[in-house]
């Protein structure tokens, strides 16, 4: 109960008081955790994992109940992830003290903590954000204070609240895991620049990540996601279809990774669009495109909007004014471009899907090179083909850090399912994207590394030997 009581209590201190405080806290909850062994810290991480386990699905019904976006097994499902699969990722890492040793090249690593962690979480995927930040945190010794999205905040400080308490009794400090408790764009801002908190965890808008990377520290945002799946002529069209679907279908299509337009070949595009009828998409007539458009997309910011990202593709067609069969689980629009004048090209964040039809690989690859520019480069792309040739040729092409092969893209982006990807519930997006990572986010990321390194041949030597070149 202390820590709950001290959170309440800052409510009533002003904005930059109660960030110092908090980060204050934050610094000497650090000073203790950061003298544990690693036995402690995975003892306190499985607690975590084991709490966030136990309550995923009350977690999800709050998430749910509270934004009113996805749906709640969907949500249950990712906390399940945040939790079991990373933990089982990451509990076998070296995260304390001495991580490598190579004597035969006299090299030893060394991890460190880093210090106190500004976490920025979403709307649409607040629990699960959460428990993952707060595992890869402590895992690596370092304390954490969340700037909850507003839209979340009560099951996002529900959720900190039961692992950090879960964390305590499992022998944490108090204040290693800190939340603000009354959210605010100012309150936000001025943890992620506070000259104490020593990196940015941030997941969010556009306009979040980028003041993330403007604090002059260290930052791990992610860029926007618009990934293009190409269907190619040699591809499993049904198997392909259903990966598409489940994966644009899963939580109401929020993860960021998942798929928002499909790229497909000539020869087999009508029984594409047959297969996706058949497994319930249903294709937005050309008369009623423009209203789904106007439904979907802000028209100032070109990017979808907030109240219809997460909603049900029934849903979102009612507020478009669209008649659609029960039981319709993605809609899909056959556009004739991207870019600004084509706004359903862009990040949708909802089951809703953009169609082309490609004259040839040629043809594919450069409709999806123009998806990814048009807002997701470095993000994602999706490939479903028999053909190693042109698997080759999409992974040199594509500006795309995870190229997913004949996967679904959300369920496959984030990692550790469907393949051997790290799991992450933060997907870098390089250089492409602005980011200053170009992998799934891991523990690793969060760590300084030491190298000591001892000397392999006497100095003499090796100046002899440079003397004898220059003569």
């Amino acid at each position: 109960m202390q820590n709950i009581e001290k959170t309440t209590n800052l409510v009533n201190l002003p904005v930059e008081n109660m960030i110092n405080t908090m980060v204050s806290r934050s610094q000497d909850a650090f000073k203790s955790l950061r003298t544990f062994d690693q036995k402690q810290v995975d003892t306190i991480c499985e607690a975590i994992a084991d709490t966030a386990r136990r309550h995923a699905k009350a977690l999800a019904q709050l998430a749910y109940r509270e934004t009113g976006r996805g749906n709640y097994e969907d949500k249950a499902i990712k906390n399940i992830y945040a939790s079991q699969y990373i933990w089982n990722q990451i509990k076998d890492d070296k995260t304390v003290g001495i991580i490598k040793d190579d004597p035969a090249n006299g090299l030893q690593e060394i991890a460190e903590p880093l210090g106190v962690v500004a976490g920025v979480t979403p709307v649409t995927n607040p629990t699960s954000t959460v428990i993952f930040k707060i595992l890869l945190a402590l895992k690596t010794r370092n304390t954490i204070i969340f700037g909850l999205h507003p839209q979340a905040q009560q099951c996002g400080s529900a959720t900190c609240r039961l692992l950090a308490q879960a964390a305590e009794q499992a022998g944490a400090p108090k204040d290693c895991i800190q939340w603000i408790p009354q959210p605010s764009i100012e309150a936000t801002d001025k943890l992620m620049n506070h000259p104490n908190v020593a990196i940015v965890l941030a997941t969010g808008g556009p306009a979040m990540v980028a003041a993330a990377y403007s604090t002059g520290k260290p930052a791990l945002g992610v860029g926007p996601g618009n990934a293009p799946a190409y269907i190619e002529a040699s591809a499993d069209v049904d198997a392909a279809v259903q990966d598409i679907m489940t994966s644009k279908t899963f939580d109401n299509g929020m993860i960021c990774a998942s798929e928002n337009s499909v790229v497909v070949d000539r020869a087999i595009y009508q029984k594409t669009r047959t297969s996706f009828e058949k497994q319930g998409a249903y294709f937005v007539p050309k008369a009623d495109t423009q209203k789904l458009s106007d439904a979907v997309i802000d028209p100032k910011r070109h990017t979808v909007r907030g109240p219809i990202a997460g909603q049900s593709a029934e849903r979102i067609a009612e507020i478009a004014g669209i008649q659609v069969p029960k039981g319709t689980k993605l809609l899909i629009a056959e556009v004739g471009g991207i870019g600004v004048n084509f706004p359903l090209s862009g990040e949708k964040l909802s089951p809703v899907l953009t169609m082309y039809e490609a004259n040839g690989h040629e043809s594919a690859m450069n409709l999806c090179l123009a998806l990814l520019e048009y807002g997701g480069l470095g993000h994602t792309a999706v490939l479903h083909t028999k053909d190693q040739a042109i698997i080759d040729e999409f992974g040199v092409k594509m500006p795309a850090c995870r190229i997913l092969i004949n996967t679904p893209g959300s369920l496959g982006g984030i990692g550790g399912l469907f393949n051997k990807l790290t799991p992450s519930l933060t997907l870098g997006t390089g250089s492409y994207g602005k980011n200053s990572i170009s992998h799934n986010l891991t523990d690793r990321d969060l760590l300084n590394i030491k190298t000591i390194s001892k000397a392999t041949r006497h100095p003499l030597d090796l100046i002899a030997e440079l003397r004898d070149l220059v003569k």
